[in-house]
């Protein structure tokens, strides 16, 4: 009897044990957010906050050497104060164990770590797609690297039926006044915008989830007190594409030059956009626009009027800005070398002038521009847009050629 006693209060112990190891979910009254706090993101010495916006890398555990070498190009080109990948960090589909996944976000942080330069992170829909290796996995190897100063933040689960999502690092990274100051002129939200939705009636992509949103609106409040009453001027960044975006864009007549088919219309960008520096190249992926939940966030920035600008990715070949109610969406390229893509990938740089908090400036620069000084790398780029366009047996082809020479 005392042994079974004895073997009942072990078991007891371990699962206690194990318990107090898992965050707590669907939880926003003990948020920490006190790592992006604590780096104390400040402005540069011209009074300005330059950021490298990172989106859809999305590579396997041997990332491409022509993504290797943009990344360290768009770092060198820009000199950003703060690095923000947008999401699709790895191919999570690519990764098959929790070693291999590792693998993939290693050869990429080891290129920022190399830098020195602040990082933050949010997770895509592909980050934890099919791969053993957790969100909250992830972002414990993140944490290992001096240069980032994200968070697990909010970490939340929403479950439809048999479907379960958990989305995870939604924080805040506070823009403080100097190095010595601790009042917070600017704000960053990061967001988790979830991957798929688990209600198969709707389907689709993610959206950021209702305790998500609350703590959102509880945080703003807080910084908005601290600052005698007045909104913290913000922007944000998340992944997925909010639903909004259907009514940003301009709908026309089917067969119009170059519109794209979206929610059962046809879409181009606003009259009067600079078609230059914009494009909309394919159909935008946000959650099912018929989801009425998933139009909860924006709504909410808009409630909270703190928002400018709300900065994604996972379009690859789209890059744009287009207002919504005073807030701009901005759709930024991806830099993948491993997923689909075309002559448009590459970064997207942003700056916020201290002294105009209202406001940034903003622009793109193409993996074809920064290589355009290396004769080699800028012939492998354009003989892979050929292979690209030719088809996925020559585009593989030529993977298996760069990643040989490339090691």
């Amino acid at each position: 009897m005392k042994r079974t006693k004895k073997v009942i209060s072990l078991v007891l112990c371990l699962v206690l044990g194990a318990l107090l190891l898992v965050p707590a979910l669907a939880s926003i009254t003990d948020v920490d957010v006190s790592r992006p706090a604590n780096a104390h993101i400040t402005f540069n010495k011209d009074g300005k906050l330059k950021i490298l916006q990172v989106a859809d890398i999305q590579d396997d555990e041997v990332i491409d050497p022509l993504a290797k070498r943009s990344l360290k190009r768009a770092i060198e080109a820009s000199d950003p104060d703060l690095i923000i990948l947008t999401g699709d960090n790895i191919g999570g589909y690519s990764c098959d164990t929790k070693a291999e996944a590792h693998t993939a976000i290693k050869s990429y942080m080891d290129v920022f770590e190399s830098y020195g330069i602040p990082l933050a992170m949010v997770f895509g829909n592909h980050d934890d797609d099919r791969t053993p290796y957790t969100k909250l996995e992830q972002i414990a190897q993140y944490e290992s690297y001096k240069c980032f100063i994200g968070c697990a933040g909010v970490v939340t689960d929403k479950t439809v039926g048999d479907n379960y999502t958990i989305n995870a690092g939604t924080y805040n990274i506070p823009v403080f006044e100097s190095k010595n100051s601790q009042k917070v002129l600017f704000n960053i939200w990061c967001f988790d915008s979830g991957n798929y939705n688990p209600d198969d009636s709707y389907g689709g992509y993610g959206y950021v989830l209702p305790d998500q949103i609350d703590w959102y609106k509880a945080k703003s409040d807080e910084l908005k007190a601290a600052n005698g009453g007045k909104v913290v001027p913000s922007i944000a960044f998340q992944h997925i594409v909010p639903p909004q975006i259907k009514y940003a864009l301009k709908e026309v007549p089917a067969g119009t030059d170059g519109a794209v088919a979206f929610a059962g219309s046809y879409y181009t960008l606003p009259d009067g956009t600079d078609l230059t520096t914009n494009w909309l190249a394919e159909a935008p992926c946000p959650p099912n626009t018929d989801f009425a939940p998933g139009y909860a966030q924006v709504d909410a920035m808009l409630e909270q009027g703190d928002v400018n600008a709300v900065f994604f990715g996972h379009d690859h070949i789209n890059a744009y800005v287009v207002d919504y109610e005073g807030i701009d969406l901005v759709s930024s390229p991806g830099c993948t070398f491993a997923s689909y893509n075309d002559s448009h990938r590459g970064f997207r740089v942003i700056t916020i002038d201290k002294n105009d908090l209202s406001t940034y400036e903003t622009y793109t620069m193409t993996t074809e521009e920064l290589l355009s000084d290396n004769a080699l790398s800028y012939l492998a780029v354009k003989i892979r847009y050929f292979f690209e366009r030719v088809g996925d047996f020559f585009e593989d082809l030529w993977d298996r050629i760069t990643v040989f020479f490339g090691k």
